[in-house]
């Protein structure tokens, strides 16, 4: 990510508040440039009402993400962050659009307000690997955990974030907190339409979208999920293809050739290397010994259950939340240290809403603590 520390003021006389569908005149102040890439741009800010009823206080700090307005993926980016509420996504405070500063560039761009958190979960796995350190298994179980309630409460909705990676994966480490973030690819899937199979970054692509599967679902977060696990523990991402078609051939290294069943149920009609030759000797679960030896069994066993072929055997958001992995977490005497910090903090992630509960089914009596 590119950085930058200059400020830059500006009055917008229709800024939406999210809460209150109300529009006002507000004062933004950019002051740090956070990201840059193919979408725009996201710099940190705070907002001020104009309108002296709200005592003119700064609010913030806000990450505003800003995209070209005229694009198919800004409404629905826009669309669904304005229907999801919930604490392990992030939350769009005010939007608004503002032509480009630059005089010579008329493009109109759509400006995303929501809230910022100072880390993500690549800075923080990057961090300790510079340390010589994995992330602190309690501090891994928390944010597998966070993330995986994410995609049951999306996923009711049939919505795919399409783009789970460790950079899109907003944390508080002062909190051990998670908020998925950056819905620029996510999409609200039909079961009678295509998608476009090239989505999600190469490293965390599920294997039916890499042989071009059109009608795929949101298990290819799923796919994501078992990425972001498997990166926490090794410190670096377990599927590194150096090109995108090389990409399933490193994936065979750990699950060995996909099946011909895999390949008709998800393409017919792919004609490229389908890396039938098996480029290992034991068995896939000795092979995930192997590739995660300093694992425990439970964090194995969980990763087997995720990183799996075919979309329908991968394990459901409600089934990777009763894994015994995230058991610790149920306990009264479970806390976590903060890093840098000597001060355990107990955690709230058990808060489910009714609607969790109700997409959790007869599964919730197994995920909820029992009170005693």
């Amino acid at each position: 990510m590119s950085q930058g520390t200059s400020s830059n003021e500006y009055v917008i006389g229709h800024v939406t508040d999210n809460l209150s569908d109300k529009a006002s005149e507000m004062t933004v102040v950019e002051y740090k440039k956070i990201g840059e890439g193919a979408f725009g741009t996201v710099v940190e800010a705070k907002l001020k009402f104009n309108d002296g009823r709200h005592n003119n206080h700064w609010l913030g700090p806000f990450a505003i993400k800003r995209v070209p307005a005229q694009t198919e993926y800004k409404s629905r980016e826009l669309e669904i962050l304005r229907v999801v509420n919930h604490p392990n996504i992030v939350s769009l405070r005010f939007f608004f659009d503002k032509e480009s500063s630059n005089p010579k560039d008329k493009t109109l761009y759509q400006n995303l307000v929501m809230e910022c958190l100072p880390s993500n979960l690549q800075n923080e796995i990057k961090y300790y690997k510079l340390s010589k350190f994995t992330i602190p298994y309690p501090h891994m179980k928390a944010y597998s955990f966070q993330l995986a309630r994410a995609m049951l409460y999306l996923h009711g909705f049939g919505i795919a974030h399409r783009d789970i990676k460790p950079s899109n994966i907003l944390v508080d480490p002062s909190t051990v907190t998670l908020k998925i973030c950056d819905f620029g690819s996510a999409k609200k899937l039909e079961s009678n339409q295509d998608s476009v199979s090239y989505i999600c970054s190469r490293y965390y692509r599920a294997p039916e979208l890499i042989i071009g599967c059109t009608r795929y679902t949101t298990q290819i977060d799923i796919w994501g999920l078992g990425c972001v696990i498997a990166e926490m523990f090794l410190g670096k991402p377990i599927f590194q293809g150096q090109e995108p078609d090389l990409q399933l051939k490193e994936i065979t290294k750990l699950l060995g050739p996909p099946s011909k069943s895999f390949f008709f149920h998800n393409n017919e009609n792919y004609r490229g290397n389908m890396y039938s030759a098996k480029t290992f000797t034991c068995t896939i679960e000795q092979r995930f010994k192997q590739i995660f030896a300093n694992c425990p069994p439970d964090a194995i066993d969980l990763l087997m259950k995720i990183l799996v072929y075919s979309p329908s055997e991968r394990a459901s958001p409600r089934r990777v939340l009763i894994h015994p992995f995230f058991q610790e977490l149920k306990k009264n005497d479970f806390y976590v240290y903060p890093r840098g910090s000597d001060k355990p903090i107990r955690l709230n992630l058990f808060n489910f809403s009714e609607y969790e509960l109700g997409l959790l089914g007869s599964l919730k009596d197994e995920l909820l603590p029992t009170t005693t």
